[in-house]
């Protein structure tokens, strides 16, 4: 009776650590941004956040809670049309696939012409099924909301290709097709992801094989 009750216990956990193993495979991802090809060595990413950014706290505190709130999942993508209306119809329907990130040139960064910095980015949530790709950038120089198309868009090494009039808090934002929402692997139904998901259901099927085992005991 007792190997009976331990494999029960034994399955249940296992199930538990799978959860545990979709719910980081799903969430790894999300979010990511990173420097590729020439940017390397000459920009730096940090997450936007007010610590990294206490000079646009100071200035303009509304945005850098913006920013924070929506990085946390705290507020959506569309929330920056609060204080962006002029891009309430541009941000409809897109997702963030990545989170802000305030981008800092070193050495002056890669420049082009006009003093424009060319930017390589690594999104590892692009993929086919994303159209519309583009940078919500955050100019702390000149106080504005802007979307910024990018220069190329590599689906198969998942990278990006920007020019930026200058460098600021950015994210990568597009629209998703098919079953997948916000932040790639969101259910568009009920905001979970499926990570969170397939948790609940394991946490679930332990306990009702922890009431079982109960129940076996006391019969016994």
């Amino acid at each position: 009776m007792r190997k009976k009750l331990f494999g029960t216990i034994l399955a249940a956990a296992l199930i538990v650590s799978q959860a545990v193993a979709v719910f980081a495979a799903g969430e790894s991802k999300t979010g990511e941004m990173t420097l590729v090809g020439d940017s390397v060595g000459w920009y730096e990413l940090r997450e936007a956040s007010a610590d990294v950014l206490p000079d646009l706290a100071a200035s303009a505190p509304e945005v850098m809670a913006k920013i924070e709130a929506v990085n946390s999942g705290a507020e959506t993508l569309q929330s920056v049309a609060d204080l962006a209306p002029e891009l309430a119809d541009d941000l409809e329907g897109k997702v963030m696939l990545t989170k802000f990130f305030d981008l800092i040139p070193i050495n002056g960064g890669v420049q082009v012409e006009g003093g424009k910095y060319k930017v390589n980015l690594s999104v590892p949530a692009l993929s086919e099924n994303v159209s519309e790709v583009g940078l919500l950038h955050y100019s702390t120089g000149r106080s504005v909301w802007e979307i910024v198309e990018p220069e190329n868009v590599d689906y198969t090494n998942k990278e990006v290709t920007v020019i930026f009039e200058d460098l600021s808090p950015v994210a990568v934002i597009g629209k998703v097709s098919g079953g997948a929402d916000a932040s790639v692997g969101t259910s568009p139904k009920t905001g979970m992801t499926y990570g969170w998901a397939a948790w609940l259901g394991a946490a679930v099927v332990l306990g009702a094989a922890g009431t079982a085992v109960y129940r076996k005991a006391r019969h016994e």
